[in-house]
């Protein structure tokens, strides 16, 4: 038996499913009706890197060290992007090759270097967090150039933007994108022998970021150009049907001694207003600024709505807006840019000293400044307890603009999400809202000067609920997984390949889509576990990091 995995990163049933009903996605319909299909919970928080380091790993962040696309160690003013080397437990494909497997992965987020890399078992091929042109960004340097003959010089990344009203340009490059990496799985498994094929489709994720206020034009991005954005419909639905071509020609090809397991590493829906911690976090004195006229003028500005969001809106307008914040991540190539680092309120004015919360990251979540783990904690340990409390009651009492009523679900201590040798390093609060159309930002750059603001740049984002479609040896036709979720996914590929599931894996066998004499087996573990691996400070030279914050926040996420 052969495992193909494949990412279509993003994916939701909100597209799919209508889609599906309408006939226009066949092949993935006929693997759906003789296999297993359903809802695939994410992890939280639903981000690339800790959702595809859950599936590589089976295991929750508290265990494998990653959290964020970066890594702060608890310093608000530095923070390094992470890499397949601060993965701190065993990926799948080395768990594989203990057992005599190979493994062919490509496009997959946080597999950047390949672990151990002159030693790859198999064949790989780098992700959208690899340097540009890293020389370790495949382990055979002449298959991948038989690669590039085939399908064309090979991009492992999109960061294509619709604003500017550039949406027609996105759809036909994110088509592009997506039909030669679906060429790139079908070139690669006639040519390397694999047990396991994981690949992560990216151009399904970028679709749903840039894209969601064409694909549904009652987005409130969409006002005013609604017959405009209908007119791209029939573009928009040969994407996805793109898609399911690229499936079919590759289930055909694949043969009958393979399982498919279609998934998305989180779901997808709009996103209409942007929900600021440090804003509030400043507003209720938890942040305090340098006092020192310097600051003081920043501040001036920044009160009266002096921030990236309005310089941004100003390049929009004007056809400036090719990349979004990063134009003030590094060179300022214009006196606009400039001027926009001259005024802009930033963690470079905030006085760590009297600070006592703060926000990084992009779903909600809250540091305190502890006395002995922050470079100026100023929060002694014996009064965490308290802070804890006052700040989760207030961040409660914030208003949906619309009704009223809390916009926060629910506050998340770090021991409810997290567990392991590395759950330290997790945020002491995370905050989850009951609208995901407000989508949290947690940039100590104060981005916008409401707690609440209009959101700008990318129109979706993502969600908890994901989609997965199984066929082929092994899977029970007509099940439906129950409860599943990411980190079930390495055991379950485990299992299906005969390889014993590690002890410490937190995610299970889905044995409800699994025939009867795998079922019997599914609940078996090795008890002596693989273990963890020790992390690495960085794969990466001071010029790689900077490209590759850069390109993370043209990408949305910084």
């Amino acid at each position: 038996m052969k495992v193909m995995v494949l990412g279509l990163d993003g994916a939701t049933w909100d597209i799919l499913g209508p889609l599906a009903a309408d006939g226009l996605l066949p092949n993935i319909e006929r693997l759906r009706a003789r296999g297993a299909s359903g809802e695939l919970q994410s992890v939280f928080p639903p981000l690339s890197p800790v959702a595809w380091t859950g599936v590589m790993t089976g295991k929750n962040s508290g265990k494998h060290g990653v959290f964020e696309f970066l890594e702060h160690d608890h310093d608000p003013m530095h923070g390094r992007v992470n890499s397949s080397r601060a993965i701190r437990a065993d990926l799948i494909w080395e768990i594989l090759a203990r057992h005599g497997k190979q493994t062919i992965a490509g496009g997959v987020p946080m597999s950047y270097p390949p672990r151990p890399a002159k030693d790859f078992p198999g064949f790989y091929l780098g992700d959208f967090l690899s340097p540009e042109n890293a020389p370790d960004f495949t382990t055979d340097p002449e298959l991948f150039a038989e690669l590039e003959k085939a399908v064309g010089p090979y991009r492992a990344w999109s960061t294509s933007i619709h604003d500017g009203d550039n949406e027609e340009a996105v759809v036909d490059d994110l088509t592009a994108f997506l039909d030669q990496h679906l060429k790139t799985i079908a070139f690669l498994m006639e040519r390397r022998p694999w047990d396991l094929l994981m690949f992560d489709l990216m151009a399904t994720d970028r679709f749903g970021h840039e894209l969601w206020h064409a694909w549904d034009t009652a987005h409130a991005s969409a006002k005013g150009r609604e017959t405009k954005l209908a007119a791209l419909k029939p573009k928009l639905l040969e994407f996805w049907k793109t898609l399911d071509r690229g499936i079919g020609k590759i289930l055909d090809e694949a043969g009958d001694d393979v399982t498919f397991l279609l998934m998305s590493d989180h779901g997808f829906g709009p996103i209409e207003h942007y929900v600021n911690f440090n804003v509030w976090l400043l507003e209720k004195g938890y942040i305090v600024l340098k006092d020192n006229f310097y600051v003081r003028q920043k501040h001036w500005f920044y009160r009266r709505g002096v921030t990236p969001q309005w310089i941004y809106g100003i390049m929009s307008k004007l056809g400036m807006a090719g990349h979004r914040v990063s134009r003030f991540r590094g060179k300022q190539e214009s006196a606009l840019d400039r001027l926009g680092e001259k005024v802009f309120l930033s963690r470079e004015h905030i006085d760590w000293s009297r600070t006592r919360a703060y926000a990084q990251g992009n779903f909600g979540q809250l540091f305190l400044n502890l006395k002995g783990r922050q470079p100026q904690g100023c929060v002694d340990p014996k009064d965490a307890r308290a802070l804890l409390d006052e700040i989760k009651a207030g961040l409660m009492t914030i208003p949906d603009p619309k009704t009223g009523e809390s916009l926060v679900e629910h506050v998340h201590e770090a021991a409810d999400l997290y567990h392991g040798p590395y759950a330290d390093k997790a945020p002491d609060l995370t905050v989850v809202l009951k609208d995901w159309k407000y989508r949290t930002i947690g940039l100590h750059d104060f981005t916008t000067h409401k707690v609440i603001a209009p959101a700008f740049g990318p129109t979706g984002d993502h969600r908890m609920e994901g989609v997965l479609i199984a066929g082929g040896p092994g899977i029970q036709q007509g099940t439906a997984p129950s409860g599943a979720n990411l980190l079930d996914i390495a055991p379950t590929v485990l299992h299906l390949l005969g390889v014993p599931v590690p002890a410490d894996m937190d995610g299970r066998v889905l044995d409800e889509v699994l025939t009867p004499d795998l079922a019997a087996t599914a609940h078996q573990r090795d008890d002596n576990g693989d273990g963890s691996t020790a992390g690495v400070a960085s794969s990466y030279d001071e010029e790689d990091e900077a490209a590759i914050q850069s390109r993370l926040a043209d990408l949305g996420y910084l």
